[in-house]
């Protein structure tokens, strides 16, 4: 399929009402959420069993790492794939090595099989580069900018439904499991089943050119450049301060999850494990769709959103970083065997992964988030840049987790290490949070309006930068509403 070309206006509005909404922002949002609910959410369901579902950690955190290496590369080559192949072609081949690991999970976990798990790593691992290369690219590109966040939330539910429907069949097959020990083999059999339905659902995506947004905005794409020009501009995104200096938060960001996989395996039965997948992904949902509805609020500024936010995040992700180190120390010191909902004090360490992978969820959303507010004006190829590197650099860093976490390296020391690669990562980000919403490339206003505002104020002696900001977004709004009633 040829890659998508400049889209120079909206796509024509459908006479027929089916085709309207199939090509409507909200049904790609759908389709996309559906595919992450089947393929990655599930996969993530069955991590969330600890390790797959299996008795030890070890070989399949070490699998994990090859699918974050080679996941990590593919993120990071967003923009040349997606220019190369389009965005749907790339999301249809990123639908296939899903069920390819889930597959090696279950032989492994039946049949003790071992090289199948790195050979579905491998697979997978190529795939899933080229899934997120094209649904970063859709999330980031093709909503209406004022309603980015609620249709990330929408994504990041659908993406954790998936592991609440996973731990739902776990629950349901393992209920009277109450000491340690591997999954029933059926409940990735399961697993297995739902996601091969990924690959059919990838062609009801439309391609940029063709989606219709409800202000009728078309999706700026840029035209099809040399692979050469995409690894200069690759290099030039990453050298900005703007992006550079959040490449170590998004490195960080997930660094916990193999150390969240290992310590569920390590310290809590079959059953728990089960119910651990479920609530966290409740939570989970709970707490990005919050957070979408914040983000996307029109009652306060975006700078004041952004900053509320981000703290809001940090401050609750870091306080759980802290309370995993006191945890972990006092089960390094006293092995704790394996914790079931019967066991003395089970709340304080299985609420510990449960609020760990919430507040891990939404430090997802907002990162996110942030790199559609970086990248709104520029169109479909830089947001896919920014998309890349978020999932890129976050999946080399769950590469580093799960490989240390392939060995009996001490968990104690995992989640120290990964408590200093977060607080090492936050001084960086505040240097472009702190201009979200207010500097021209972060936001905010423009430069012309800027100087524009400057020039009346210096001449009249009234008024301020931030009323004629405001007033501008006003008639921006207008100007809208014009065109709107235009194309009716």
């Amino acid at each position: 399929m040829a890659a998508e070309t400049a889209a120079p206006a909206a796509a024509p509005v459908p006479r027929s009402t089916v085709m309207r909404i199939y090509r409507s922002t909200f049904f790609q949002i759908l389709i996309v959420g559906i595919i992450s609910l089947l393929a990655p959410g599930l996969w993530n369901g069955a991590q969330a069993l600890g390790a797959g579902g299996a008795l030890e950690p070890y070989l399949v955190n070490a699998g994990n790492s090859i699918v974050f290496a080679l996941m990590g590369l593919g993120c990071i080559l967003a923009p040349v794939l997606v220019n190369k192949l389009g965005v749907k072609t790339t999301l249809i081949g990123g639908t296939v090595g899903w069920s390819v690991y889930t597959a090696a999970l279950y032989q492994n976990n039946r049949y003790g099989t071992e090289w199948f798990v790195i050979f579905g790593a491998v697979i997978c691992g190529a795939s899933a580069g080229l899934y997120w290369a094209s649904e970063g690219a859709i999330l980031l590109a093709y909503p209406e900018p004022h309603k980015r966040a609620r249709y990330l939330s929408m994504w990041l539910f659908f993406k954790n439904s998936g592991q609440i429907i996973a731990g739902a069949i776990n629950l349901g097959t393992n209920i009277h499991r109450s000491t340690g020990g591997k999954v029933n083999y059926k409940t990735l059999l399961s697993f297995l089943a739902l996601q091969v339905v990924a690959f059919p659902a990838a062609f009801l995506i439309s391609p940029p050119g063709k989606v219709v947004r409800k202000d009728r905005s078309p999706i700026h794409v840029a035209d099809q450049t040399g692979t050469v020009e995409q690894f200069r501009l690759l290099w030039k995104t990453c050298r900005t301060q703007k992006i550079g200096v959040l490449l170590p938060i998004f490195f960080s960001s997930w660094f916990y999850w193999g150390y969240a996989s290992t310590y569920l395996t390590l310290y809590f039965s079959v059953r728990a494990r089960a119910l651990a997948s479920f609530l966290s992904a409740i939570c989970g949902v709970a707490v990005t769709t919050l957070l979408g509805v914040f983000l996307d609020s029109q009652r306060w500024s975006l700078a004041t959103r952004a900053r509320v936010g981000g703290a809001t995040v940090v401050t609750l992700f870091s306080a759980m970083l802290v309370w995993a180190v006191v945890v972990q120390k006092i089960y390094t010191d006293t092995n704790p065997g394996k914790l079931d909902w019967t066991s003395p004090q089970f709340g304080r360490g299985f609420g510990l992964y449960i609020l760990l992978n919430a507040f891990g969820n939404g430090v997802q959303n907002y990162l996110y988030w942030l790199c559609g507010v970086l990248a709104h004006e520029d169109g479909l190829q830089t947001a896919t840049r920014y998309a890349g590197l978020l999932r890129g650099v976050e999946s080399w860093g769950q590469c580093a987790a799960f490989g240390i976490s392939s060995s009996k390296f001490s968990p104690l020391y995992t989640v120290v290490i990964n408590m200093c690669f977060w607080f090492a990562s936050l001084p960086a980000a505040w240097i472009t949070l702190s201009k979200v919403g207010v500097q021209p490339g972060y936001g905010g206003p423009s430069a012309a309006t800027v100087a524009a505002a400057a020039t009346t104020e210096a001449s009249t002696g009234e008024g301020s930068v931030d009323e004629t900001v405001k007033g501008d977004e006003g008639a921006e709004e207008e100007e809208k509403e014009v065109q709107g009633l235009q194309a009716v």
